[in-house]
């Protein structure tokens, strides 16, 4: 008998430890969504110019200048300015009780010298930054900068690249936005 009992003893904490570490090691669950942009469609539609002073910007199209397809945003400055590129997005998809964190980035290329550009994210309702990353960028290679991820954001959010006043001209393409949504 006393065998029997410590057997039964023995078999439910066994039973338990395994039902235990089942449900340490599950897999948490995450979901990923993605939005890019590389100004090919309708450009002035979607995106737009913000200066103050001497700064300002446009778009190349079909000009060559492009990282990758057609099209790409050229921004300039001059000392006591500034000049940005941004968009509206609409994070999706959003689920109440999930933590999301969030976060992207342009290719940028500097044309003849160091440029200081700052990649933000706002939320547009008191525009207020969320996400902010000032980058140097010191040579003329296409290189991807990227802001600071946040954590449960708004559902809507301003993403742009600005440039410092004083620094040399820009080219900026393929942004990508992206949030991680898990459960």
């Amino acid at each position: 008998m006393r065998f029997t009992r410590f057997f039964r003893f023995a078999v439910a904490a066994v039973a338990t430890t395994v039902v235990t570490l089942g449900v340490a090691a599950s897999p948490a669950h995450a979901d990923l969504w993605q939005h890019t942009d590389g100004f090919e469609s309708s450009p002035a539609s979607v995106w737009e110019f913000h200066r103050a002073g001497a700064g300002s910007g446009s778009f190349e199209l079909s000009a060559g200048t492009a990282r990758t397809g057609l099209n790409n945003a050229h921004l300039t400055t001059s000392a006591g300015g500034w000049s940005g590129v941004g968009k509206l997005l609409t994070v999706r998809p959003r689920t109440a009780g999930h933590s999301t964190t969030c976060g992207g980035g342009f290719h940028i290329r500097a044309l003849n010298g160091p440029a200081v550009l700052n990649v933000e994210v706002i939320d547009p309702s008191s525009w207020t930054y969320l996400a902010l990353r000032t980058v140097r960028v010191t040579d003329t290679a296409w290189r991807l900068h990227n802001v600071a991820t946040y954590q449960d954001g708004p559902t809507q959010v301003f993403f742009r690249v600005s440039l410092a006043g004083g620094s040399g001209p820009v080219r900026i393409d393929d942004m990508i936005f992206q949030c991680t949504f898990f459960r």
